[in-house]
C-alpha cells in the first residue's frame, strides 16, 4: 500500500489531466466532478451498488437488475463506471431504480466523500475492478464487499510480486467472490483469495447475450424463400463461401452480412454472381436470386430469426471470430471456422451442449453445409439444443438473483 499510495500522488498530475481532457473533449463536466469525489446530491442513500468499468461490463449486469428488481421493487441500485460510454448506456435505460455517477479515482480523499455521500447497504464489483483505496475504506466503514461474475486475466495473475501482493490484500478486505468458472476461481485463489470465499456461480455475460432473441418484442422476421445466413463476414469469406455454396447446387437463398457494410460494391465484384441483390438499393428478392448482399447497418438481428443455419463470419479468417451467442439467443444452428480465439468461452460452452458445429476449413465448410442441409433431424437437434443452452444460462441469473437477494435481507 506505501508504493501504491506514492505511485498515486506522483501520476496524480497526469491522472487529472486525463479526466479534464475527457471531460472536456465529451463536453461532460460531470465526468469531471464526480471523478474528483465531488457532485453526488442527485444520488439516493442506502442503495445497493454496482461497480462496471465501462459498457461490456454494464450490459451484462443490466438483466441481473432488471430481475432483482421485479423479485424486490423497493430496492434502488447505483451504477458506477469508469468510462462515459459506460454511462451513456446506463443512462439510456431511464428506469427510475437505477442511478449512475462516475466512480471516483482511487485517492482516499475521492473516495471517502464518494461512501459517506451515497452510504450504501453493499459494493458490488462487476467482474475484475480491484481498486486498493476503494476496497480498504469499503471494509473500514462496514460495507460488504462482494465480486461477481469474477474474472482475472492471464496478465493479472502473472504481474509483477508487488502487484499480486497488493490485489492480494485487497482481496482480504472482500467478503465473497463469485467466480463465472471453475477457473477463474482458482485464479483468484492462486492470487491469495481466501477459498472459503470463493464460489463457482456462472457466466453472466452468457446470460445477457443468449437474452437477446426471447426477449426483443420485434415480430419475426420472414422471407418468402428459405435461406442460409453467413454473418459478420470479412475479406475472402465471402466469395470463398459462395464458391462452395454453388457447387451444393441448393435452392435456398444465400444472404451475405459483411462486417463492414462500406465493402458492399468490393463485394459484389469479387463474387461476380449475376443474380444478386444488394439491400443499400433496395433490390427485390426473386425466385432467380442466389445471393442477397445485406450491406446495411442493424438488422442483422432481424435475420437470424428464421435463417435455416447461420455461418458466422470473422472465423475463416484469423480475426478471433464473432459472437456467436447472438445467433443462438434465437436458437439457430450455428457453423464456425477455426479461428475463435476472441470468443473461446462461448464455443466451448456450445461445443460442451453440442449446440454449434466447428470447421476446421472452407471445404469442411462444404461437406458440412451438405450434411446439415440434408439431415432435418441433425439440424433440429442442434437447435434443440441451443434452446437449452439458453434454458441453462438463465438458471445463472437466478442463481445471482436469489445470492444478493439473500444478502440485502
Amino acid at each position: 500500500m506505501p508504493l501504491y499510495r506514492l505511485l498515486t500522488i506522483v501520476l496524480s498530475p497526469l491522472i487529472l489531466a486525463h479526466i479534464l481532457w475527457k471531460s472536456v473533449s465529451n463536453r461532460q463536466a460531470r465526468y469531471f466532478w464526480q471523478r474528483l469525489g465531488f457532485g453526488y446530491s442527485q444520488l439516493p442513500k442506502n442503495a445497493t451498488w454496482f461497480h462496471c468499468a465501462s459498457v461490456g461490463e454494464v450490459n451484462t449486469l443490466l438483466p441481473l437488475l432488471k430481475n432483482l428488481h421485479e423479485k424486490n421493487q423497493q430496492l434502488n441500485f447505483i451504477i458506477t463506471s469508469n468510462t462515459i460510454t459506460g454511462g451513456k448506456i446506463v443512462d439510456q435505460q431511464k428506469l427510475a431504480y437505477l442511478f449512475h455517477s462516475y466512480l471516483p479515482f482511487d485517492w482516499s480523499f475521492g473516495v471517502k466523500r464518494f461512501i459517506d455521500s451515497i452510504k450504501p447497504v453493499a459494493l458490488y464489483v462487476v467482474e475484475t475492478e480491484i481498486w486498493p483505496n476503494l476496497f480498504r475504506l469499503c471494509h473500514r466503514r462496514g460495507i460488504a464487499i462482494h465480486i461477481i461474475n469474477a474474472r482475472l486475466s492471464s496478465r493479472t495473475t502473472s504481474a509483477k510480486p508487488w502487484v499480486k501482493s497488493l490485489l492480494s490484500a485487497s482481496l482480504s478486505n472482500v467478503s465473497t467472490i463469485s467466480a463465472r468458472s471453475d477457473q477463474d476461481a482458482k485464479a483468484y485463489e492462486s492470487l491469495g483469495a481466501d477459498s472459503s470465499k470463493i464460489k463457482t456461480v456462472g457466466n453472466l455475460k452468457f446470460t445477457t447475450a443468449l437474452n437477446l432473441g426471447q426477449a426483443s418484442e420485434k415480430k419475426p422476421f420472414s422471407l418468402q424463400r428459405g435461406y442460409v445466413l453467413v454473418a459478420s463476414t470479412h475479406d475472402d469469406e465471402e466469395v470463398q463461401i459462395y464458391q462452395r455454396w454453388k457447387r451444393l447446387g441448393r435452392d435456398e437463398l444465400l444472404i451475405i452480412v459483411p462486417r463492414h457494410p462500406e465493402r458492399g460494391p468490393a463485394i459484389t465484384k469479387k463474387l461476380d454472381c449475376q443474380n444478386i441483390a444488394i439491400r443499400s438499393r433496395e433490390q427485390a428478392i426473386t425466385d432467380d436470386t442466389e445471393v442477397y448482399l445485406l450491406d446495411t447497418v442493424g438488422e442483422l438481428k432481424d435475420y437470424f430469426r428464421n435463417a435455416r443455419l447461420v455461418i458466422m463470419g470473422g472465423s475463416f479468417v484469423p480475426v478471433g471470430g464473432h459472437n456467436i451467442l447472438e445467433p443462438a439467443s434465437y436458437n439457430r444452428a450455428i457453423v464456425t471456422g477455426p479461428f475463435m480465439e476472441n470468443f473461446r468461452e462461448e464455443l466451448a460452452l456450445m461445443q460442451d451442449k453440442d449446440a454449434i458445429v466447428q470447421v476446421a476449413s472452407f471445404d469442411e465448410l462444404q461437406q458440412q453445409l451438405a450434411t446439415l442441409l440434408e439431415d432435418a433431424d441433425r439440424l433440429h437437434q442442434i437447435q434443440e439444443n441451443t434452446a437449452l443452452l439458453s434454458h441453462d444460462v438463465e438458471q445463472v441469473l437466478q442463481d445471482y438473483s436469489e445470492l444478493i437477494l439473500s444478502r440485502l435481507a
